[in-house]
């Protein structure tokens, strides 16, 4: 399995419009490609204008097949209308030999990671489902100690998981070329994993895990439409709400 998430720059007073192009002409479209098994456009809540495309596939190769067939720009470059102004200028000369501006559009930010731990059997977009919400914790690894910290999640963050009330599924993806981890677990609601940070069963996997890191961050990504306010946590990061604006399942 391969997931990915794809920042959408839209300007505040265009959102609506843009979850209506999502809704009628970016999901369906995904729906017919290859290997793409889920997809979903989430909201943050701290910025009506901070989408993401957040989509899980089947492999690696499939999600680079639909990107290097120019379908992901052409739906990007489709979506400009409703896009922030973040082109940049850049300046050059002309065979004349004066000097000229052109815009040079921003590349889309894509944060995309295979799933090498945790639930990596069975289908993501069943397990996934409906639940309105999912926590990403997101850590860096000593290069040494890549496959322990994968030992690790399979053998004992995803079985004590997978025990806690209202936690449906446990992924780590991870990106070997940066050592760069995410820890992507799906909750029945946002009560249920608040319960669970509260308890202290986190930290306690966290401390377990700690010889693993090689620095420490946290990000967490609500699909519950009610988390509308940005939360901090913890010194190990940040905590960040993102709500379901559309989008289904493939």
């Amino acid at each position: 399995m391969f997931m990915r998430f794809v920042h959408i720059p839209v300007r505040p007073e265009a959102v609506e419009a843009y979850t209506s192009f999502y809704d009628f002409r970016v999901a369906p479209t995904l729906r017919k490609v290859d290997g793409c098994l889920f997809a979903r456009l989430i909201q943050d809540s701290s910025s009506a204008s901070g989408l993401l495309s957040f989509t899980v596939w089947n492999s690696p190769e499939a999600a680079h097949a639909y990107e290097q067939s120019g379908l992901f720009d052409k739906l990007f470059s489709e979506g400009a209308p409703f896009s922030e102004d973040t082109t940049e200028w850049k300046i050059q000369l002309t065979n004349e030999m004066k000097l000229e501006y052109l815009p040079v559009p921003d590349e889309p930010d894509v944060k995309e990671m295979p799933v090498v731990a945790g639930m990596t059997t069975g289908d993501p977009a069943e397990q996934i489902g409906d639940y309105t919400y999912v926590r990403i914790f997101s850590f860096r690894i000593k290069p040494d100690k890549l496959k322990e910290a994968e030992h690790f999640y399979d053998e004992v963050a995803t079985p004590t998981l997978m025990k806690v009330d209202g936690c449906r599924g446990a992924y780590m993806i991870a990106s070997h070329a940066d050592e760069e981890m995410m820890s992507v677990t799906v909750w029945e609601s946002k009560r249920h994993a608040d319960a669970y940070e509260k308890s202290g069963l986190f930290d306690e996997l966290t401390k377990q895990a700690r010889p693993f890191f090689s620095s420490l961050s946290q990000w967490k990504m609500s699909l519950d439409p009610d988390q509308q306010s940005e939360v901090l946590t913890s010194e190990d990061g940040s905590v960040k709400g993102y709500r379901i604006i559309t989008g289904q399942k493939t």
